[in-house]
């Protein structure tokens, strides 16, 4: 049981506090994309700084299970 865990060389709640992590900034995004579509004129680089956050996080994340 939990083998993704141990993939991720991740304990139960350090694995709950990034997907969590996640999930809110995916939501955060989902929402400054949609205000963005409706009125071009603001949040105009948020996807981008979010695409930028995200590939750092999972760098991160990534270094972690090769060590």
């Amino acid at each position: 049981m939990f083998k993704h865990l141990k993939d991720v060389n991740m304990t139960y709640f350090e694995h709950m506090k990034f997907s969590l992590f996640l999930s809110f900034t995916f939501l955060k995004a989902s929402f400054t994309a949609f205000v963005h579509a409706i009125y071009p004129d603001i949040f105009i680089t948020s996807s981008t700084e979010t695409l930028e956050l995200l590939n750092i996080e999972m760098k991160k994340k990534m270094s972690s299970i090769d060590t």
